[in-house]
């Protein structure tokens, strides 16, 4: 039974995490305008989000071999991915003066409903679980390399999603400048 709910752990991590790599600022589905959050505050937020979903990746294969910390941090993210689903849907954070594209909605209430059973299937086989599996087969030195190609692209991913963030839609730069000409 353990076995199964590995794999299916492995699944809700994979699937989460590429649900909210779909929604990095600045790519097809999340263009909304957050320009008038501190670069700071959006920063850190563009931190944990990459944080979690480059985590997610790498939980995926320690879910599969059943390492009993993999599922504990597995519960971690399914709870993260819930709270920040919920706090955008809530519109408590972030709150954007631009409408959610309805794309953005349902794969955030898509990612919100597989938080559910991510949480509870990594808590379940936390319980369940007699020890730990030894994870051998990965050499240091390949720990190393990965990480520090985890590393490089969650420093790109955070720069690229907070700049884009902080950038006004061009319908509203437009609008902003006709306003400036009308005024002056």
């Amino acid at each position: 039974m353990e076995y199964y709910i590995g794999y299916a752990v492995a699944g809700l991590l994979a699937l989460s995490a590429a649900l909210l790599g779909a929604l990095i600022p600045g790519g097809p589905i999340e263009n909304r305008n957050f320009s008038h959050i501190s670069p700071l505050k959006l920063g850190m937020f563009n931190v944990f989000l990459t944080v979690l979903g480059i985590g997610s990746f790498t939980l995926v294969y320690f879910s599969i071999v059943g390492a009993k910390p993999a599922f504990l941090a597995a519960a971690l993210c399914g709870i993260s991915y819930f709270l920040v689903y919920a706090l955008d849907l809530g519109k408590i954070f972030p709150v954007s003066p631009d409408r959610m594209p309805r794309a953005l909605f349902w794969i955030e209430v898509v990612g919100l409903i597989l938080s559910i059973p991510l949480t509870f299937l990594s808590l379940a086989n936390v319980f369940m679980s007699k020890g730990s599996v030894n994870t051998s087969g990965v050499t240091s030195s390949a720990m190393i390399l990965v990480l520090a190609v985890m590393i490089v692209l969650g420093v790109g991913i955070v720069i690229f999603a907070t700049k884009s963030a902080m950038r006004q839609s061009p319908k509203k730069a437009n609008s902003a400048d006709t306003k400036n000409r009308t005024a002056d």
